[in-house]
């Protein structure tokens, strides 16, 4: 059997989308009339997401350190802090509408895409969000800071 790929089969399997390759740093909306809804996070651990809504989008900052960069964005009472390299095509994906996921890569991976990146992907390096998920379901359960007015003894 020849080691060559259809036409069709390349466009429904792109490079970086077979299988036992790592996933990409980020996704975007693949119709360029549609607009994404909100923005999917995945952490390295793969047992935390969370989505921001673009309709409470307000803007972003965009610092560029001399080792790494740093992309702000404000979603209502929350932010969320990307740090990496090459953040700019997120930036652009932004602007259009289109920024549909991001994804904290492992370090290999990081290594990997710093030494070749003929894609120009983002390298997403950490993931932060402000407040944590773990302080807003607090809130949320109504919960207080035992710690501060705890004897031990069970509240009667």
């Amino acid at each position: 059997m020849p080691d060559t790929q259809s036409r069709f089969l390349k466009q429904i399997i792109r490079p970086g989308e077979g299988f036992g390759e790592e996933p990409r740093a980020f996704t975007s909306e693949r119709q360029h009339t549609a607009q994404a809804f909100n923005l999917h996070v995945e952490w390295l651990d793969g047992r935390r997401a969370e989505g921001f809504a673009w309709a409470h989008y307000s803007g972003y900052r965009w610092l560029d350190n001399s080792d790494t960069e740093k992309l702000i964005l404000l979603f209502g009472p929350r932010a969320l802090e990307i740090e990496g390299h090459n953040l700019g095509v997120l930036v652009i994906e932004i602007r259009e509408g289109q920024l549909n996921s991001i994804r904290e890569l492992p370090t290999v991976q990081q290594k990997l895409l710093g030494q070749s990146n003929e894609e120009n992907q983002p390298i997403i390096s950490a993931v932060r969000a402000y407040p944590e998920f773990d302080e807003i379901l607090k809130e949320i359960k109504g919960e207080e800071d035992d710690k501060a007015r705890s004897t031990g003894r069970p509240n009667r």
